[in-house]
Formats: structure tokens, sequence, C-alpha cells
């Protein structure tokens, strides 16, 4: 299997310790055997940084790879490509997502054969999560969180996810753009997906948005498997970072 992150620019610096402890974090249930890869704008700094044993790899230019575009937009975590090898179930996760105990409905996600997708649940479904993609959006798309997104072997999101990419590069200018575009975009290309009972929904009590509006009272981490600290401060990393540190020794 394998595990990708990413992380450029100024997130470096104001990420880096997250993305440490997220690899850790699922290192330490799905054991060393696994691919690990994180890619960056800086590979020397990272791995340094990081100094872990994962495999860190440098963006393509944006000639080699059409989501090397800066934006608002998030579309770099896609970089190089949306699938690193279909031949293996491939987990895309943001810097700031923990794993906090063995993730049984991931499992049971592999398991599904009918199942090719699995990906988080929003807090609550509002228009603003899909961005500037909202006004392409219908009814039927889900309200989903991109922070998490499982593909499984076999299974690949690559030409419909450029299809809603291409689409927002030719209709949303840099003014319209906002942080959650490319996550609008992922939730369209999964319409498709959830109409024929491909795309697995993680249960939200356990699988836990925690930010300023979205869990923010929640006192301990007992009952939850994975959390995700939300952009843009990720204030739920600082107050849990504690069981974090007993969690990893």
């Amino acid at each position: 299997m394998i595990f990708r992150w990413s992380i450029w620019g100024d997130h470096i610096s104001k990420n880096i310790e997250l993305l440490r402890y997220s690899i850790l974090s699922f290192k330490k249930q799905f054991g060393d055997k696994n691919q690990y890869i994180v890619y960056t704008d800086d590979a020397h700094q990272v791995a340094a940084a990081l100094n872990l044993d994962v495999d860190v790899r440098q963006f393509p230019e944006q000639r080699d790879s059409m989501f090397s575009v800066s934006s608002r937009a998030t579309w770099m975590k896609w970089c190089p490509a949306p699938r690193l090898d279909v031949n293996q179930t491939e987990f895309y996760i943001d810097s700031d997502v923990f794993l906090l105990k063995y993730p049984k409905e991931v499992e049971m996600f592999l398991s599904d054969e009918h199942k090719g997708f699995a990906i988080l649940d929003e807090y609550f479904g509002q228009s603003w999560q899909h961005g500037a993609m909202a006004s392409k959006a219908t009814e039927k798309t889900p309200f989903v969180n991109a922070g998490f997104f499982v593909q499984k072997a076999g299974f690949d999101i690559t030409q419909s996810l450029i299809t809603e990419f291409t689409w927002w590069k030719d209709n949303v200018v840099s003014e319209e753009q906002t942080h959650h575009d490319e996550q609008g975009a992922l939730a369209i290309a999964l319409t498709e997906y959830q109409e024929s009972g491909k795309l697995f929904v993680l249960p939200k009590d356990k699988y836990m948005l925690i930010g300023p509006n979205e869990n923010k009272d929640i006192k301990n981490l007992e009952n939850i498997t994975m959390f995700h600290a939300v952009y843009p401060d990720h204030p739920a990393f600082y107050k849990f970072k504690n069981y974090l540190d007993d969690l990893l020794k």
C-alpha cells in the first residue's frame, strides 16, 4: 500500500511538525512494510526536518504535471498525479490528519469488493465546502472532506478529477478561488461513484473533524479512530499533542 502526503511553500515552516506526527501515527498502525511518500517543493529541507524513514520527493516542474499550479486552491497536493500506482491501494493524507488506532472501518472498506473509494465525511454539509466549485455541484454531490482519501487497487479518480480541474482552470478566475475548490472538485468527481455505490464515507463520529467550528468542545479522543485538526491554525493538534506524544511512544 502507498501512503502519501504533500507539503509546500509556507506550509513547510508552519506545518512540518504536524506532518511528522501524521506520518508517525500511520506508521504505528500500518507498519514499515508499506510505502510512505511525501511530495514537496523543497525535498532537502523537508527530509532534514522530518528525519524519518520516509521517501521525500521533489515536485515536478509545471510542464511535467498539470497539478503543479500555484493558487489559493490546494491542487498541488495531487502532484505529480492523483494516482501513483493504480495496482496498489493508495491513501492520500493531509498533514493535519492523525490516526489514533487501527482503522477497522477502512479494513471493512478494503474487503468490500463493491467499494472503490473512501473519504471523510464533512461536519455539516454546506455549499462553501465546495468552494468555487459549488456552482457546478448538484443536489447529488456529496459533502465530503478531502483531508483523507483512499483509492483501492484497480480504482482511479484521475480522469474524473482532471475533468473538474480543467473546468476550474477555465472558469474560476483568481479572485474567485478559495481554499476549498480542490475539495469541491473531488466531491463532484466522486458523485458518480456515490450514486453507483462505490464510495464509502467514513463515520464522522469516529473519523472526526475538530476545529474552531467543528466538534470544538470535545475533551478526549478515547472513542476516536482518526481526527483532522482542520485548517487554518489547527488548534486541535496543539490541544491533543500530549495525547499524541503518549500514543506514539
